[in-house]
């Protein structure tokens, strides 16, 4: 499977597979962000873009995600 330019494994793409229909489809239209929601998960994981640690508050300044209280 290739997606974009990088080519991934069916093991590393299979997540995409056992999304909810509703899901997929929101995203499909627009609805739900999924580049804004991988930017939100990395930086809780508190890595950058390329995937390497740098620290929440780093990560959170990389990927432009706001920590509500």
């Amino acid at each position: 499977m290739t997606y974009s330019s990088h080519e991934f494994t069916v093991d590393e793409l299979g997540f995409i597979q056992t999304a909810l229909t509703n899901v997929l489809a929101a995203a499909a239209r627009g609805e739900l962000d999924l580049n804004r929601l991988a930017r939100e998960e990395m930086a809780s994981r508190g890595l950058d873009l390329h995937g390497q640690w740098v620290g929440f508050d780093q990560a959170r300044q990389i990927h432009q995600v706001v920590v509500c209280k």
